[in-house]
């Protein structure tokens, strides 16, 4: 085998510091023999000095310096003997190598290693560096010992099957390589040279750091750490290791002042924030909202969601792999939330720019962060990204594979169906068509409304039969959780099943529905369906799904006490069991929402109406100051968390 081979062979059983390592060293191996074939050439080439014979007149006696020289010679060969005991090891070394037959690995005793001596140095090398188990960042996320062990922690076959399905690969994480391999090398505006993380030590996959972004001259302040433990989340399922955002005390000290800005609803503030702080996180994230939502350039919206990641993932505990799919992050903690945030806007702007191999692979991690609780809906999303990405195998995988069953949601259930007849092809499309069939019967529903908007032709009269009407009367302010899941399905999903192949499927499995809906009038599958999804209560994960999913016409259908709840861009519908030191310090509950309208100082209760006009800023100075010495927050001259290296000496900060 050869070492090509072999480092290839390490990186796919999860050993890419190992594979790293063995390069490292064959390409040093090359330069000391370079150097001692240059030094034999130059020893054999060398013409020795010709006798001087006067010194053989004189006996010899040269003052010594005969002796001195034979002096130094034995010291530079007494010096040489390891060197040269080295170079001839690696001589004999690679003389075995050329020897070696194809089925065995050179061992280090001059013999042939099999393929099972090679497994088991591999299990020894994986007790000694248990981080070599975790998943290598190329994406592919195996691991050691029969792909059942990840970041140290054992997984059951269950737990293995559901990894799977939430690794991503990271390099179908790059937007720009994506257009390039779709339109070519001239489709990517050209902004310069990339900037590189070595010297940050991290290997980026989230982020790609562009050259004209500011100098990150100090850590962003935001850090990940182990989570100490995770109430509710014994036996999980999906196995993975647990971590918790952290801010710097100088970061909390920044954020009052975001907080201030937010509370007295100054877009020029948060803009002032973010360009003094060009890696403060939540700054970053609402000044894209505000843009996006004020009709400005997109493209710099999405640039400042990547910017926030970029400060994340340099904060990154060395454990955690994004891409690993064994990564979970504590939604209870307000730092935690804002990640979860930037992946989705990023997810956003990636569909946005027609990037659905990324959307899809930064999908998967944001589920992957929390797949059991899913904060923010990702399962709403991922097959509509899966689809559109051409990734039709991994529908009917993660429908199978998955420990949940997926098929309960809508979307899932008629893109299992569509998925299978784009694999079918121009083939037999019988299994697809009973796939569709079952989606029909279990959410009728979605028939008069997908059928109408995908133009799909089909008599009104079949449209209107009983069997495809709610049962239920909508109240008329809100929906209930069967027309929600629906209404995004639909909303969400539609252009897919607008092709004349699509189409006529769908007519032909909406009448093979009908015949038996013409034998059995209330099938099971419906039955059950209607039982868990036709009630008023809606999830918490769904409600956040679409305050941030865009969607403004299914906002209005939201319970009322989510449609009132007072919420802000940067962390909208805070969780139950918040974590929040934040709002802990300004006084809101969770009835309240996260800032409260009002805020009080020494007694005193100030809305945003008092920041405006005159003294509105020593007012707005007052309660920053106030909210500091609240925060623990660092003190003024320390230097600033993210702050540019050009900022940083414009005001005079220097070096400590």
């Amino acid at each position: 085998m050869s070492s090509r081979a072999v480092k290839r062979l390490l990186r796919e059983r999860g050993y890419d510091e190992l594979a790293e390592s063995s390069a490292h060293i064959e390409r040093r191996e090359r330069e000391l023999q370079a150097q001692d074939q240059a030094t034999s050439d130059s020893e054999e080439t060398k013409p020795q000095p010709k006798a001087n014979m006067f010194d053989l007149l004189m006996g010899g006696d040269n003052d010594g310096s005969d002796s001195d020289r034979s002096e130094e010679a034995v010291e530079v060969t007494a010096a040489a003997k390891p060197v040269a005991a080295a170079a001839e090891g690696r001589r004999r070394a690679k003389g075995k190598k050329k020897g070696k037959g194809k089925k065995g690995i050179s061992g280090g005793d001059g013999g042939e290693q099999t393929m099972e001596e090679f497994e088991a140095e591999l299990a020894k090398l994986q007790e000694q560096l248990p981080e070599a188990t975790a998943a290598t960042e190329d994406g592919r996320g195996e691991s050691g010992r029969g792909k059942g062990v990840a970041l140290g922690v054992v997984l059951t076959e269950e737990q293995q099957r559901n990894r799977a399905l939430l690794v991503a690969d990271a390099k179908h994480l790059d937007a720009e390589a994506e257009i390039r391999r779709m339109f070519g090398s001239a489709a990517v505006k050209d902004k310069g040279r990339r900037l590189g993380a070595a010297s940050l030590g991290k290997r980026l996959t989230l982020s790609h750091p562009k050259a004209n972004w500011p100098a990150m001259r100090a850590q962003a302040g935001v850090e990940m750490r182990v989570a100490d433990s995770v109430a509710g989340r014994a036996g999980d399922r999906t196995g993975g290791s647990w971590f918790v955002m952290e801010h710097s005390g100088r970061f909390r000290s920044v954020q009052t002042e975001f907080l201030a800005a937010v509370m007295t609803h100054s877009a020029d503030g948060v803009a002032a924030l973010a360009h003094h702080h060009p890696y403060h996180v939540d700054a970053l994230l609402q000044l894209s909202e505000i843009l996006k939502q004020t009709g400005g350039d997109f493209a710099e919206a999405g640039e400042l969601v990547e910017r926030a990641l970029y400060a994340f993932e340099v904060g990154f505990a060395p454990r955690f792999s994004a891409v690993g799919g064994m990564g979970r992050l504590d939604f209870r903690y307000v730092e935690s939330r804002t990640l979860y945030l930037a992946l989705f806007r990023h997810m956003q702007f990636m569909a946005r720019r027609g990037c659905w191999r990324t959307a899809f692979e930064v999908n998967k991690v944001l589920l992957s962060l929390d797949p059991v609780m899913d904060p923010y809906g990702a399962l709403l999303t991922l097959d509509f990204h899966a689809l559109k990405s051409r990734q039709y195998e991994y529908v009917g995988q993660f429908v199978r594979d998955w420990s949940w069953s997926s098929v309960d949601l809508p979307n899932w259930a008629f893109s299992r169906a569509l998925a299978e007849f784009m694999v079918e092809g121009q083939g037999s499309a019988a299994h697809s068509m009973e796939l569709l069939v079952e989606a029909i019967l279990k959410f009728p529903t979605v028939v008069p409304v997908l059928w109408s908007k995908a133009n799909v032709g089909v008599d009104d009269v079949v449209l209107t039969h009983p069997y495809f009407q709610d049962e239920v009367v909508a109240d008329a302010s809100a929906l209930t959780h069967m027309q929600l899941v629906v209404q995004l399905f639909v909303e969400r999903h539609t252009p897919l099943y607008r092709t004349p192949e699509v189409a006529r499927w769908m007519q032909e499995g909406l009448l093979l529905a009908l015949e038996r809906i013409a034998v059995d009038a209330a099938p099971q599958s419906k039955r059950e369906a209607q039982r868990r999804l036709c009630t008023y209560v809606i999830p918490e994960n769904i409600s956040r799904h679409v305050l941030v999913a865009d969607l403004e016409a299914l906002k209005a259908g939201l319970p009322e006490e989510i449609r009132t709840a007072e919420s802000f861009a940067f962390d909208p519908l805070p969780p139950k069991d918040d974590v929040n030191v934040y709002r802990e310090i300004m006084g809101g509950g969770r009835g309240e929402g996260l800032m409260p309208g009002m805020f009080e100082i020494d007694g005193e209760f100030y809305g945003p109406e008092d920041f405006e006009g005159e003294g509105g800023e020593g007012l707005l100075q007052q309660m920053i100051n106030f909210l500091r010495v609240r925060v623990g927050g660092g003190a003024a001259d320390v230097e600033d968390p993210g702050t540019s290296s050009d900022e940083a000496e414009a005001e005079g900060v220097g070096e400590q």
